[in-house]
């Protein structure tokens, strides 16, 4: 096992960037999470960036996996089928089978303040049990900062 001085909730909102030109890393002597953007979408290259994490990779730096967009719409679904309130229930459910339904999954929820925080609980362990299946897969442990 590798003991490394991570914060868990900045590894869980790394999982939770879901954008192809976005890419963690966990350097796991440090543990600090380092974003690599793809230069073709920023137009600026780090070559030393690129150099350092493809010298280091599997052994110093471990690449984070991020949500992919089929799991994240399931824990939407998953947290709709869940709810009591049918009213609120329904007009998620009309959002998520519509046009763009991560953001009229979100906007449903503004008018819904209490169920919005539960919302982001309920995401938030969702990412955090992933992120810690991940650790223990790759024979990793966090350390209290």
């Amino acid at each position: 096992m590798i003991r490394v001085p991570a914060d868990l909730n900045e590894l869980c909102d790394a999982f939770a960037v879901n954008n192809e030109e976005i890419e963690h890393y966990l350097d796991i002597e440090t543990g600090k999470v380092i974003m690599w953007m793809d230069p073709i979408a920023t137009g600026i290259r780090d070559e030393e960036l690129d150099d350092e994490l493809e010298n280091g990779f599997g052994e110093r730096y471990f690449h984070l996996p991020k949500i992919e967009s089929r799991e994240a719409y399931q824990l939407m679904v998953e947290f709709t089928e869940a709810l009591t309130f049918s009213s609120l229930r329904d007009r998620l459910e009309a959002a998520l089978s519509g046009r763009k339904p991560f953001r009229a999954f979100k906007d449903v929820l503004y008018d819904f303040p209490e169920e919005r925080e539960q919302w982001f609980t309920f995401e938030r362990n969702a990412h955090r049990r992933q992120v810690l299946q991940w650790l223990e897969l790759n024979h990793i442990i966090l350390d209290s900062l």
